[in-house]
């Protein structure tokens, strides 16, 4: 996390021009977006653009975004209707928050060079094999010239995110189902990606000088900035822009939709092989790990494999629209740290003594929030709170247990047992809302607020006997005394009757009957 840290950077325009520059787009970038989606986008447009350039120094990415918004004011001309900002915010989050999550992964899956060259071996071995280790020969014919060459370090450089971050902007307007679609594999391939990183990692062939084959960037005097010096497998660069052009074709057909779909990605392809910073094998083995999510998500019905009942029941338990994006959000979020405890545990083996009961929370924390907004839908499902809650204290109890922020922060056990008990507490009144609405029943709210705090109090009641007796029976020395007891009762009490308070307020103001303002239909029979 400290490396992660230390890499970031504050730049600012180097002259005139690019200040100029930098203020005509960004203005670009503000008009379109306004004019396709209101005011609120369009500031978050250029905002967006500004704080790309203030951390890489370049006008590539506001460039992509400016270019995006200008297409999408073509095609969708102003009506004067205004769109919420809201949703568009919430996605732009989302995307930032995995790419960080991303980044923060690869600083800290770093290998040592013995092995990352012993692998770079291997491919080098490979492609010999196959006759194919044309790299050394092709950087050669395409840098015997200088703008030749510095063309290619620049799409290297800078037209990768540069393009994933206009066609991100341009397909969330533009075509949403193929967005999701887009943002969807883009995740998935983050997460195959670190798995290659840290299980293959592969020195570049620029670190590699018995390949004779030259890094074109320090060559003509700039300097690299790598997460990961030893990642060349897989190549994103190349995965990345092979996925744009495939989500991008998709509408065509024939030779348009080939064209489209495998452009981008061979063009960056001959531009990492030219650079020195990949072989050609790697392109490929980043182009299936991104386009393959793609063509799973695309394809792949996991439900016509269960039985004709479960189908059924399913289709009629199916969570609407709001009830839709709260599984998403934590099938996305505690699905990503399920299996980072897992490929943790597979690389670092007792990483920490509690891996299996982690393991076990968030998966059975997972299972348990998408089966309430399953079971319950017709009721509304679970409310936001608690997904958000339970994601949060989950996040919270992994990443202190991983970095010893136990043992190193006094009062961070006092936060995890808060956040818990008013997860569970959450959780509770909403079924007890839940089975309110489903039986018609006219008792007052506060009566499930009395009840789901209870039970939120007895829940942590029962965690501390757990700790004495594991305390007792196995020596585990998680309690520290009754005084530490004491807290981290008080800790619990306070977190049910806070979370237990808001769902009760939230259902005494809100206008619908149900969290998520979904209308209950009864079902036929009165049932």
């Amino acid at each position: 996390m400290g490396e992660f840290v230390d890499a970031i950077r504050v730049h600012t325009p180097g002259n005139a021009f690019e200040a100029v520059l930098l203020a005509a787009v960004l203005l670009i970038a503000f008009l379109a977006f306004r004019r396709v989606a209101g005011l609120a986008t369009g500031v978050m447009a250029a905002g967006i653009g500004l704080g790309a350039f203030v951390q890489i120094g370049h006008p590539s990415i506001p460039m992509a975004i400016a270019l995006a918004g200008l297409l999408l004011a073509r095609s969708a001309p102003a009506t004067g209707r205004t769109h919420s900002w809201l949703p568009f915010a919430r996605q732009l989050a989302a995307v930032f928050a995995g790419f960080i999550l991303y980044e923060i992964a690869r600083f800290n899956v770093v290998a040592e060079r013995a092995p990352a060259v012993r692998n770079a071996t291997r491919v080098v071995d490979f492609e010999k094999a196959l006759g194919s280790f044309f790299e050394p020969d092709l950087q050669r014919v395409l840098t015997s010239t200088g703008w030749l060459t510095h063309t290619f370090n620049a799409f290297y450089s800078h037209g990768f995110l540069a393009v994933v971050a206009g066609a991100i902007l341009w397909l969330y307007f533009a075509s949403p189902e193929r967005y999701r679609l887009y943002r969807n594999a883009l995740g998935l391939s983050t997460v195959l990606a670190i798995v290659l990183i840290a299980f293959f990692p592969t020195a570049p062939p620029r670190l590699f000088p018995a390949l004779g084959i030259e890094d074109t960037v320090v060559q003509l005097g700039r300097e690299h900035s790598f997460a990961n010096e030893y990642a060349a497998i897989p190549s994103l660069h190349v995965g990345w822009l092979s996925l744009t052009g495939y989500v991008l074709a998709l509408p065509y057909s024939r030779w348009r939709f080939w064209a489209i779909a495998l452009l981008p990605g061979l063009a960056m392809q001959t531009t990492v092989i030219v650079t020195g910073n990949h072989y050609w094998i790697d392109g490929v083995i980043g182009t299936l790990i991104s386009v393959g999510p793609a063509l799973a998500l695309r394809h792949w019905r996991p439900l016509s494999a269960l039985p004709r009942r479960a189908q059924s029941w399913l289709a009629s338990h199916r969570p609407g629209p709001a009830g839709a994006r709260r599984v998403q959000l934590t099938v996305l979020t505690l699905g990503g740290l399920f299996l980072y405890l897992g490929v943790a545990q597979f690389v670092r083996p007792g990483f920490t003594d509690f891996w299996g009961y982690l393991f076990f929370q968030v998966g059975a924390t997972v299972f348990l929030l998408v089966a309430g907004e399953f079971v319950f839908s017709r009721e509304g499902g679970l409310s936001g709170l608690t997904h958000i809650i339970a994601i949060v204290c989950s996040f919270a109890d992994v990443l202190g247990t991983d970095g010893n922020l136990y043992a190193r922060i006094d009062e961070y056990d006092k936060i995890t047992h808060f956040m818990g008990t008013a997860a569970i507490t959450a959780g509770i009144y909403d079924i007890l809302h839940a089975l309110s609405i489903r039986r018609g029943s006219t008792r007052p709210a506060v009566e499930r607020l009395y009840l789901a705090v209870a039970i939120g109090i007895a829940a942590g009641i029962a965690w501390e006997v757990y700790e004495y007796l594991g305390d007792r029976v196995f020596h585990t020395t998680r309690t520290q005394g009754r005084w530490d007891t004491f807290n981290d009762l008080v800790s619990d009490t306070l977190g049910a009757f806070t979370l237990g308070m808001l769902l009760w307020w939230q259902e005494r103001t809100s206008a619908a009957p149900v969290p998520s303002e979904e209308a209950y239909v009864p079902p036929p029979g009165g049932g």
